[in-house]
């Protein structure tokens, strides 16, 4: 069992990490972790508009239906050699069960104030207790 996992994402400047505490969940269990915003120039400007966190159902034919989903808008600039800390809980439900032919993934979408989106996934699991 995996006991952490990070997706890590650069674009602007700007280095985005989301670290997943565990990603082999069973009923009972949050989806918890911290995304790490660090500046990566001494430009102070705000670069991010926000940052959206999502679960998604992956079915059979590509299709992706959300189930989950939290996003946060960072307060203040991000300066050099400093970062923002912000930890995120995602409660789940019996839609986080998925089908035999179906996995659960987990997206982080960064949204730049010039428009540009950059995402990363990666699967989790999440079982029901019988």
């Amino acid at each position: 069992m995996l006991s952490k996992w990070l997706t890590s994402l650069e674009e602007n400047g700007v280095k985005v990490e989301t670290v997943i505490e565990k990603t082999e969940l069973v009923e009972g269990d949050i989806l918890n972790g911290s995304v790490y915003v660090t500046s990566l120039t001494e430009d102070e400007e705000d670069k991010i508009d926000y940052i959206s966190l999502l679960v998604l159902c992956e079915e059979l034919d590509g299709e992706f239906s959300i189930i989950g989903k939290h996003s946060f808008q960072l307060v203040g600039g991000i300066r050099s050699k400093d970062g923002e800390i912000i930890p995120f809980e995602i409660i789940p439900d019996e839609r986080w069960v998925c089908g035999k032919d179906e996995q659960l993934i987990f997206q982080t979408t960064v949204v730049f104030l010039d428009g540009v989106e950059i995402e990363e996934k990666g699967v989790i699991t999440y079982s029901a207790m019988e």
